[in-house]
């Protein structure tokens, strides 16, 4: 099969054939249909989240496509079957974490396209049991933003945090997990402030149904908010220490912050107005299968529109350096 391999940190991803994955018992082999590419791939690719295994490796762990082949004792999936793969490649089901629903910490988890091969590439190996199907009118390139990009802000909007209708969500960045977000914050009722740098990502969020848009780099996004009230619930998207002061910031007294982008570094916030104001600062990491199937659900009732730019497998470096320089509007899919 073809894979765009990562064979050096830092360097662009190189196209070559490798060999087929084989099922093992209680396995399935999926062909890649599309797959999203996450900002944490980027920061793999340049070494600002060391990889557990040695390179060459393959990465992707936002998949849809079809059961190519089924291993032994596996009954519920049959080839042909549309199906979408996480990165939640495999939970034991065992740990303190599974047992209560928090599969998403799993203690021993395994992560698709990190602790093992993942879906850019034509085929991909995975656990029968962490392959979900996929709703017949959802098309591929939607279906692997419900993996992640639409169930990452869905938990962190229904179990990081609580919205009610009439609250003020601000979301910080519309990319492709914030443009989820908004429309996520919108369902559950709320009221909703985009926060971003670019014009054109503020149009967009305009036309995902927000209430408000910000633009950061002309006014100041806490007093934008805070003349409105306050954020019951602020969700900075983006990999920025700023966005995440200015998210804890713009709240107002009992309002959450709920932190989902993964930049380097340490967030100083202000202990005293935290616990005097009532604040919860909560981290989220990622999202339980559960998650993906209510996401899932959102795309085939059409509540949730995510919005993908897609890309030849071919043009994989293409993509990476468009996302890199923010110009990807949605999610950036590749599509065999």
């Amino acid at each position: 099969m073809r894979a765009a391999l990562l064979r050096e940190i830092g360097k662009p991803l190189v196209i070559e054939e490798v060999p087929d994955p084989k099922p093992g018992v209680g396995e399935v082999v999926v062909r890649v249909k599309a797959v999203g590419i996450c900002h944490s791939d980027l920061e793999i690719i340049e070494g600002k989240i060391p990889l557990p295994k040695p390179l060459p490796h393959i990465l992707g762990h936002e998949v849809a496509g079809v059961v190519e082949v089924v291993g032994e004792g596996v009954t519920h999936l049959k080839p042909g079957d549309r199906v979408a793969l996480s990165w939640l490649w495999w939970t034991c089901g065992r740990c303190r974490y599974c047992l209560v629903g928090r599969e998403n910490i799993c203690e021993n988890q395994v992560n698709t396209g990190y602790s093992v091969d993942g879906g850019y590439a034509e085929f991909v190996r995975a656990p029968a049991s962490h392959v979900l199907k996929i709703p017949d009118n959802v098309p591929f390139p939607e279906a692997t933003s419900a993996t992640d990009a639409v169930a990452t802000p869905y938990r962190a909007l229904t179990f990081a945090s609580r919205v009610y209708p009439g609250d003020i969500v601000a979301v910080f960045g519309i990319g492709g997990l914030g443009h989820n977000a908004v429309q996520i914050a919108k369902v559950l009722g709320a009221k909703v402030v985009a926060v971003d740098i670019l014009e054109n990502k503020l149009e967009f969020a305009k036309e995902l149904g927000a209430d408000y848009v910000v633009n950061a780099s002309k006014e100041d996004p806490v007093k934008y908010i805070k003349d409105l009230g306050g954020a019951d619930v602020a969700l900075p998207t983006v990999e920025s220490l700023k966005a995440m002061r200015q998210a804890y910031e713009s709240l107002r007294p009992g309002g959450t912050l709920v932190l989902i982008g993964l930049p380097v570094g340490e967030l100083s916030l202000p202990v005293i107005d935290w616990i005097l104001k009532d604040i919860k600062v909560v981290g989220n990491i990622g999202f339980t299968r559960h998650d993906i199937l209510q996401s899932l659900k959102l795309v085939s009732e059409g509540r949730v529109k995510p919005r993908v730019e897609l890309f030849k497998f071919e043009e994989v470096n293409e993509a990476i350096e468009k996302l890199k320089r923010g110009e990807v509007r949605g999610r950036a899919v590749l599509t065999f």
